[in-house]
Formats: structure tokens, sequence, C-alpha cells
């Protein structure tokens, strides 16, 4: 690592603009790309095995599980919503926690355990078992998605963090495409006393139980000391947590610091939106096969057919986070994106012509991703210090994802498969979830205006305001981004 050198240089980006530390910009490229392979793509994994094991259900429900089971009514349904009643009240603690255990140990035990209850779900003889299965999975699986934000959040500068993020959710997307395939080539499965929807638990849960030691042996125990960086490397990495205090790496835990989450506005704003556009997210992943299967396939057919649309989402989710973060603008990508939800769901809803309705569901897909994953980057750009910003974060998560309590009950059995109801009430939060980005956008940009109106005149007056990280985001230097 070289601070000065014939070697061409830049300076470390802090959340408040540059500093005076320099750091050779090709190395320290070549050193988060060990990052991105060895963290990012190893919790991509991760997620992409939670999501396989969380969904999986959406593709049994046309593959024999709810005759086999003699579900009735809205039980399945249920079976849907009970997952979240778990997941949803262990996300902001674990958020807080991540610094204090250590995210290596905290997602390898999650992902072990929530394999195991999803392997029973292979072996269950009625609703009851399957409720037992989900709130289980719900448990267990709660402690890997607000780990995977705060990590982002942790490691990556704000340049760095919309394509991270991207590439996580590129798991998710995979993970909705190739579960299509595996689902259709597994329920093709049939034995005397195993039907192929039993088949797709038990695989995919092996499949996570493989991927936990592997995470185990490649994910870093820390940032500054992981296996795979040089000396100079770990040095480089530590010049740029030092270049910017705000990030608030060396930050001990403080309940305080903690608290002063819920006494700030925009967390408000940031978790209404992430419900609203949740409702989405959890909406169509869960029951895209069943929409789809009403426009004339079959229930195999169904699963495979969903494949296209989950593709297209993740192309698209990769090219806006990569003009986002190059712009360094979020708000005005993530409104585009409600833009296609919104587009999407007037036609599922109001068109009769099935071809139509098939193009619709690429529409609406094409939002899914961006309006979940980008929100909680732009959350973080405008967050200083490490435990309020995991604080948001998790309880962001953890309130946000009370939509997946809900979907199972708009999206309910007997509306099936055309989900009139639930495709009305996600396109409404969805235009609710516009509005919310536009009044965020308006308020961070004129707070930045009167913060510099406020530095310009201590300048004019002779009496400079010293930039005070311990004030975190709420600094007069610190600029909100848009």
């Amino acid at each position: 690592m070289e601070e000065k050198g014939p070697q061409v240089q830049s300076p470390t980006d802090s959340e408040n603009g540059s500093s005076d530390v320099y750091v050779d910009p090709v190395k320290e490229r070549r050193m988060m790309r060990k990052f991105d392979l060895f963290a990012v793509c190893a919790m991509g994994v991760l997620y992409m095995m939670s999501n396989l094991d969380r969904s999986n259900l959406g593709n049994a429900n046309v593959a024999g599980l709810p005759e086999e089971l003699g579900l009735v009514g809205n039980q399945f349904g249920t079976a849907t919503t009970l997952l979240y009643a778990t997941y949803v009240p262990f996300e902001g603690p674990v958020a807080v926690l991540l610094k204090v255990i250590g995210p290596k140990p905290l997602m390898s035990i999650s992902a072990l355990c929530w394999a195991a209850a999803s392997l029973g779900m292979a072996f269950v003889q009625d609703h009851r078992g399957l409720y037992a299965c989900r709130l289980l999975i719900g448990l267990f699986e709660a402690g890997l998605i607000p780990c995977i934000n705060v990590y982002i959040g942790w490691i990556y500068k704000k340049s760095e963090r919309g394509q991270r993020s991207s590439w996580i959710f590129a798991f998710s997307a995979f993970s909705s495409a190739f579960g299509g395939i595996l689902a259709y080539g597994l329920t093709q499965i049939h034995t005397a006393h195993f039907s192929g929807w039993r088949w797709l638990f038990a695989v995919e849960a092996a499949m996570t139980m493989v991927a936990v030691p592997l995470f185990w042996l490649v994910f870093p125990k820390s940032p500054t000391t992981a296996w795979f960086l040089t000396d100079e490397e770990k040095k480089m990495m530590q010049l740029r947590y030092d270049a910017d205090p705000t990030w608030g790496v060396s930050e001990e835990f403080s309940m305080a610091e903690c608290l002063k989450a819920f006494v700030d506005p925009k967390w408000y704003a940031f978790f209404a939106y992430q419900f609203s556009v949740d409702i989405s997210l959890y909406g169509l992943t869960t029951f895209m096969p069943t929409i789809v299967s009403g426009l004339g396939y079959k229930s195999v057919q169904a699963n495979l057919m969903t494949v296209p649309i989950y593709i297209c989402a993740l192309i698209f989710f990769m090219v806006i986070a990569y003009f986002s973060d190059r712009t360094g603008y979020r708000g005005p990508f993530l409104a585009g994106s409600l833009l296609f939800l919104i587009v999407g769901y007037a036609l599922l809803i109001s068109v009769e012509n099935l071809k139509v309705r098939f193009f619709a569901c690429f529409i609406a897909a094409l939002g899914i991703y961006p309006t979940t994953g980008l929100s909680l980057m732009w959350l973080q750009d405008n967050v200083s210090k490490h435990y309020k910003r995991a604080t948001m974060v998790g309880f962001t998560l953890c309130l946000g994802n009370t939509a997946g309590v809900a979907v199972g009950q708009i999206f309910t059995t007997e509306s099936s498969p055309r989900y009139i109801t639930g495709l009305s009430i996600a396109m409404g939060l969805a235009c609710f979830a516009f509005v919310d980005v536009l009044v965020l956008m308006a308020g961070f940009t004129w707070v930045n205006r009167k913060r510099a109106a406020k530095l310009r005149a201590a300048e004019l007056a002779g009496t400079p305001i010293e930039p005070n990280p311990d004030l975190g985001d709420y600094d007069v230097h610190f600029r909100y981004s848009l």
C-alpha cells in the first residue's frame, strides 16, 4: 500500500467527501474483488438457498401438496404466513448483534438449522406438520438477510454498495429461475411413498447442508484480518476505515446509539416504504407459478415458464444498480422501478388477453428486485456510524417483512389464479412507495441545502464549523445521498 508514489493515486472516498488518505485505486479494486468472491458470493449462495427453501412452497402448491396433505380453505395461505411469524421479530436484534457475535458463525449456524427444518418439510403428513416446519424455517432464516445487508454496509463504500446488493439479489433471481427448473424436474419423481413435491423439499434442503461447510471455509472472520488479504491489503483496508470515522467500524456496542434510530424521522419513511414493496416481493415470488398456471399452462409447465421472467428481472437489476453506483443516485432509479411494478399490476388486473397478461408478468417482475434491494443501500448511504445503521437496517427489515404475514392473507386460495384482490392491494402500496421516494428525495435535498447554507454563513463570519463525527448523520458536514 502506497500513500504516494509514481503510480496513479486516488483519494479514498469518505461519506462526507474526500479524505487526505491516498490509496492506489488499482490495488484497492483488486482487494475488493477478493471480498466480492469470498464474501459476497459466499453470502449470495446462502441467500440463494434460503430463497429456494422459503419459496419452494409455491412450487409444491402446483405439484400436489395441498391434495396429498388434505389442505382445506386457506390453510396453504396460513402456511405461507406462518414463516413470517417467526422470521420478522428476530431480524432487528440479529442485525444489531452481527458485530458482537460475528457474521461467520451467525450465518453458518442459521443456515444449518433452517436446512434441517426444510428437510422436515419432506416428511410432513398434515397441515400441523407443515405449520411447524414453516415456523422453524422462519426462525432460523431471520438471521441471514439483515446480516447480508449490514455486512455490505460494513465492507463497502457508498459508490460500491449498489452493485454488490444487485449481485446478492442476482442470486435470489437465479434461485427463482433455477428453482423453477429444479422444481420442474424434481416434481416429476414419484415413488411408492415419496411424491415429487417431497423430493423437492428433500433435495433442496440437502443442497443447503452441503453449502454450509463450504461457506465456513471461505468466508472471512473479519474485514481487516481476512485470510485472503496480503499484509499490504490488510493495511489498505484499515486505511479505508481510518479515512472515514462516520463508518463506525471501531465503534463499541452502545444501546444509546441503537436507540437513536427510532427517533430519526427518515427511518419511519424507509420502513413504510419497505413494507409496501415487500408485499410485491413476497407476493410475486411465492405466487408467480400459480399466476402463470392461470394463463393456460399445466402445473409443471407453470414452474418452467417462470424462468425467463426471473432472468429478465435479474438483468434489469444489475443494469440499474450499475448506473446507480456510477451516478451516486438511488431515488430516481427506485421511482422508475416502481413504475414498472405499477404498470405490470395494472395490466394483470385489467386485461383478459392471456398473452398480454404473460407480458405483464415480465413488466411487474422488473420492479421486484431494484425496489427491495437498492432501497436498503439508500438507507445505509444516509445513516452514519455502525450501530445506528445496523439498527435502522435490521428494524426496517423487521417491520417491512411483516408484509410476508399479510401476503398469505391477501393472495388467498379462493382468489387464485388471478389474485385480483392481492394484486390490487400490491399496486396501491407500490403507488404509496412511489410517493414515499419522492418525499424522501425532497427532504434530503432540503436538508442538504440548509446545511450548505449554514456552513457558508459560518465561513463568511470567520467561524468555520469543524466536522463532528460523534453527531453521525446529524453532523452539519454530512450530506444525504439522493
